[in-house]
């Protein structure tokens, strides 16, 4: 996926260019002024060498939610 207004990076963990995934505009708070806050375009980007996750809004962050479902959606199942 390539979008001209997405800033390209790196991943902070191995060096390798992260994928863009999707982006949403959000003032990236979780309360209930969020609506009066600024709104931003955070980019998110998932690194396919070391398997991690990350957003960008006006710093290249770890993305813990989406890193959660990744690493659950990853595992193998298990037989009991």
């Amino acid at each position: 996926m390539s979008n001209p207004d997405v800033p390209h990076v790196t991943c902070p963990d191995c060096g390798d260019p992260l994928v863009y995934v999707t982006t949403e505009i959000s003032s990236g708070a979780f309360r209930t002024q969020a609506a009066s806050m600024p709104q931003v375009p955070i980019h998110y980007y998932d690194c396919p060498a070391c398997g991690t996750c990350w957003k960008l809004g006006q710093r290249l962050l770890p993305d813990p939610v989406r890193q959660i479902l990744h690493d659950t959606s990853a595992e193998p199942p298990t037989s009991d």
